[in-house]
This record gives C-alpha cells, sequence and structure tokens, in this order.
C-alpha cells in the first residue's frame, strides 16, 4: 500500500473514531440533561458566589437556585447577606434578640444544606431536636447558617472575627469533614469569576484541562462503570498520599503526631478560632464527620480509585486528634459512630453516591447526633 493510500486510510479511521465519540458525547449529554435536569458540564460548577473582602468569596446575596442532579433536586435561597435561609426575604437582626439562643454555623457545603431543602437540612433540623431536649432552657433557638461551599475553614474564621461576631452568637459550630487536619493557610485559594462561578487560582493548564476533561459524559459515565465493575483496584497504586474528589486537601497519615507539621499547622488554626470565638462572647464546638466511606463500607471500593488507603487508621488519627483537642479545651464532637449506627440501623443512605454530600436522612442523623451530645455538654 502507498504511503499516501496509508495516511488516507488512518485519516479516515480517525474521523470515523471522532465522529462516533461525538455522537456518543451527545447522546450521553441528552440523557444526563433529560434525567437530572441539566447539562454534566453545569453539575459542580455553579453560580452562588461572590466576592468578599474576608474570606475572599461567599454566598451571592438574595440568591434563588435550583439546583437539579441526577440524584437531587434543591432550591437554594439566600439573604441580602448571604447566609442561606428556608425562603426569600428572610433576614436576621445584627442585634440578637431578646430571649434567643443564637447558634452560628460555619463550614463549607455540609453545613450549606447541599443536595436537600433548607427545611430538610441540618441547620433546620438542629434546632427542632435541640428544643425537642430543653436545651437552651425555653429561650427561642435560632440558628444562622453561614456555611459558603468550598470556603475553607481559615479564611472563614477570619470573616467571622470581622463580621460574624457581630451577631452575637451564643454558640459556634465549624464543620470539619474527612480529617481533623485542616489546613491554617488563609491565603485566598479561589476568586470568583463575572459570572458568580468559583475559579482556583494556582490550577496549572494542564490541570485546568483535566477538569473540564471530567466534564465529559463519555468520562462521566464511563468512571461510574468502572467504580462499580472493578473493584480490584488496590490503594498502592495510588502515587501520593491524598484522597482526590474530597472537595478538600485530604491527606492521609497513618497515626497521630501532635508534634507533625499537619498536626501543628491544624492545632494552630483550632486554637485560633477557639480564642476568637471566645473572645466574642460565645462558645465553640467543632463537629467532625467521615466521608462516606466511613460510613457506608460498599463505598470503599470507589474511594480507593481515589487514593483512600486505610480507613481504620484515618478513624483513629481523627478520633485522636479530637481527644487531643477537647484535652486542650477546645470542645469537639465527633459524630461519626452515630452516623454508623444510625446506616446500619435504618438501612438507608446518608450519604449520596456520587455526590459526596449528606442525604435528607444523612442530615437528619447529623443533626440528631450533635443534639444529643450538646445536651451531654
Amino acid at each position: 500500500m502507498k504511503p499516501a493510500t496509508r495516511a488516507k486510510k488512518i485519516v479516515g479511521v480517525l474521523a470515523y473514531l471522532l465522529f462516533l465519540f461525538v455522537v456518543v458525547e451527545i447522546a450521553l449529554q441528552i440523557f444526563y440533561y433529560v434525567t437530572a435536569g441539566d447539562f454534566l458540564f453545569r453539575r459542580v460548577a455553579l453560580p452562588l458566589y461572590q466576592s468578599e473582602p474576608f474570606a475572599g468569596f461567599q454566598n451571592r446575596a438574595n440568591l434563588s437556585f435550583d439546583h437539579h442532579t441526577n440524584e437531587f433536586r434543591a432550591r437554594y435561597y439566600t439573604n441580602s447577606t448571604g447566609f442561606r435561609v428556608p425562603r426569600p426575604g428572610m433576614e436576621y437582626s445584627v442585634a440578637k434578640p431578646h430571649h434567643t439562643y443564637r447558634i452560628m454555623l460555619l463550614g463549607p457545603s455540609f453545613a450549606y444544606g447541599w443536595g436537600v431543602e433548607y427545611e430538610k437540612s441540618f441547620a433546620a433540623l438542629l434546632p427542632r431536636f435541640l428544643a425537642e431536649r430543653g436545651f437552651a432552657k425555653g429561650r427561642k433557638i435560632e440558628l444562622i447558617n453561614a456555611g459558603v461551599p468550598a470556603m475553607y475553614a481559615a479564611p472563614q474564621r477570619i470573616w467571622y472575627e470581622h463580621v460574624g461576631k457581630k451577631y452575637q452568637p451564643d454558640l459556634v459550630m465549624q464543620f470539619v469533614y474527612g480529617s481533623m487536619a485542616v489546613s491554617g493557610s488563609t491565603a485566598p485559594r479561589f476568586v470568583v469569576d463575572g459570572s458568580g462561578h468559583l475559579t482556583e487560582k494556582a490550577l496549572t493548564a494542564a490541570q485546568r484541562w483535566r477538569e473540564r476533561v471530567k466534564q465529559l459524559a463519555t468520562v462521566f459515565y464511563g468512571w461510574m462503570v468502572w467504580t462499580e465493575l472493578d473493584t480490584r483496584l488496590s490503594a498502592s497504586s495510588t502515587a501520593n498520599n491524598s484522597v482526590i474528589g474530597a472537595g478538600r486537601e485530604l491527606h492521609q497519615t497513618s497515626r497521630f503526631d501532635p508534634g507533625g507539621p499537619e498536626e501543628r499547622d491544624a492545632t494552630q488554626f483550632y486554637e485560633l478560632l477557639a480564642k476568637t470565638v471566645r473572645d466574642s462572647g460565645a462558645q465553640l464546638e467543632v463537629v467532625y464527620f467521615p466521608l462516606s466511606y466511613g460510613v457506608h463500607p460498599q463505598d470503599e471500593s470507589r474511594w480507593r480509585h481515589l487514593g483512600l488507603k486505610d480507613i481504620q487508621a484515618q478513624k483513629a488519627y481523627d478520633t485522636a486528634f479530637m481527644r487531643y483537642l477537647n484535652q486542650r479545651d477546645i470542645q469537639g464532637i465527633d459524630i461519626s459512630d452515630a452516623l454508623r449506627l444510625a446506616a446500619a440501623k435504618d438501612g438507608q443512605r446518608l450519604y449520596y453516591w456520587l455526590d459526596i454530600h449528606w442525604t435528607p436522612e444523612g442530615n437528619t442523623a447529623a443533626a440528631r447526633a450533635v443534639a444529643a451530645a450538646l445536651t451531654k455538654h
């Protein structure tokens, strides 16, 4: 076969394969749209944000957004200050109302109530469960949800120091998930573009292309099939010691070492947060919980593909870290065991399978566990 003929044949084959890929991609994108109510490329990158001078970004004010995927549908509302609220126009007075016990909830998307209607979120359920237990000695319990999806703990502490404390909370609750080793860095990681999307400042060109590729339906559904069928991939195949897809930097450590660099960094953050909260006249509770693999054993195979190595070591690490903080007079609640018991008892999903967040049942179990712990405290 002549070289020109061979080259023409190769070009024809490649063109045919490209055509097949485009047809399959369009078909799967349409399928995703029909089943989820939106296109895949808009699944995670949501226009929910606006710039903020202290934390770098916050929830967009006066938002009304319908979040629809193939796992859930939820409507998000925020008020004029960016707090998530159950209905449009609901505001909180800066001065705490008389005879009110005010809680301020800090944290990322779990605190925000990602993937559930407000009335089914942790923020809505906790005051009700606390009132049922006689918490706050008859005062009205009011919870201000200051959770911001993708928000790191250290920048939000700065926001609390300048803004949040003005609301005079009695209790400040900081959500931490996946690992107690949070970063104390306050360097801004994200910026908000003109359409209200977050973009990561430090991504390389290759990383940006990787994020775009993940939005292809062929990659998305191919990954789902792979994780369902192949459970033989060992944790040793992961080159680094981090878990990807966790929504935060989540490094795995074999044992808790108070003198280790990550532990020292995180402890300094918790101490600074506790001081900031105490100086504002409030009490701090750090609430820790695992990702889904720490509650649903059937999720382990999926997370092993994402870098998970040793669940028991991570559990022991976070238990030891929480005990260490409590010994240093930083009050914390680990609700991991309560979530595991709730999942085993009811047999329900507390976390969505694909999305990493709590289902309505997960929000309920978490709120009950925290209410029980707060009542004991």
